[in-house]
């Protein structure tokens, strides 16, 4: 467990020492050390995603399990020594072209987050457990996010990090190039769990993939970023606390009937129906 719990220990850090995170979002940051990092580089398949963190919520209802799988398209890192993707869509090694890391300043941004939120509340099928799934699912986005910001806030400066967060690959029948850009949850667990980001550079590169670097920004721009920066972390602390109090525009969708809770050992981790790749 000594290498699970730093996976979240510095988000957990920076979360609780700037106090703002509510107490209903801590579970996912309890979540995050329960999940054991990635060997670098991959040996094996590794996944950390939405569903994974409401997986290990204590009191996931039985019902709310099979939204689980759902919830990849939403928010997931994909990797392994054959694999590596976001958000629900895999791509064979054999087909990336080349690894891009980002500015992690211009991807964590606070519209990114409530697109995401957006797209959770409108995808989710209205069955009984919706509106729990959707209300821990904005917590687990939102937490996370909040952890990576807070980290660019006192531990290093957000806009000279970079992430692995652009995967350029071949695809069709004509081969053609496309790519693949981590959404808002996948970004931030890449500036949060240091390890995930180092595994996914690691095994491009020993595969004999390029990583390229982000551009970085130019100093005249860093002086507005600190505050802007402070701007984001205050709107993503309050939109947790709408999460957290049950504003029911940040939940969506209508009540439903409580289900009871299942233990954990009772019921499998992200089960259900699998995403397609987009």
């Amino acid at each position: 467990m000594g290498a699970a719990a730093e996976l979240g220990d510095a988000g957990r850090r920076a979360v609780l020492r700037a106090g703002r995170s509510a107490a209903g979002g801590r579970w996912a940051l309890s979540a995050l050390t329960s999940v054991a990092p990635p060997a670098v580089p991959a040996v094996e398949p590794w996944k950390l995603s939405v569903g994974t963190l409401l997986g290990r919520h204590p009191r996931t209802p039985a019902v709310a399990h099979k939204l689980l799988g759902l919830l990849d398209d939403y928010g997931a890192v994909h990797l392994g020594p054959e694999k590596v993707g976001f958000d629900g869509q895999e791509i064979d090694w054999d087909k990336v072209v080349e690894i891009r890391t980002r500015n992690a300043f211009e991807v964590l941004t606070t519209s990114s987050l409530e697109r995401d939120v957006d797209r959770i509340r409108e995808f989710l099928p209205p069955v009984p457990g919706r509106k729990w799934a959707v209300t821990k699912a904005g917590e687990a986005l939102a937490t996370v996010v909040l952890a990576a910001l807070e980290r660019g806030s006192v531990e290093q400066r957000l806009d000279e990090l970079t992430v692995p967060a652009r995967i350029v690959h071949r695809g069709g029948l004509l081969g053609r190039q496309h790519t693949l850009d981590a959404g808002s949850f996948a970004a931030a667990a890449l500036v949060v769990v240091g390890p995930a980001a180092e595994s996914l550079i690691a095994t491009a590169r020993q595969r004999g993939i390029p990583v390229l670097p982000a551009e970085q920004p130019v100093e005249a721009e860093r002086a507005a970023r600190v505050a802007v920066l402070r701007e984001r972390t205050d709107a993503v602390a309050r939109l947790l606390g709408r999460i957290e109090q049950g504003d029911p525009e940040a939940e969506g969708g209508p009540a439903v009937p409580p289900v009871e809770a299942v233990p954990l050992d009772k019921a499998p981790l992200d089960n259900g129906p699998q995403p397609h790749a987009r």
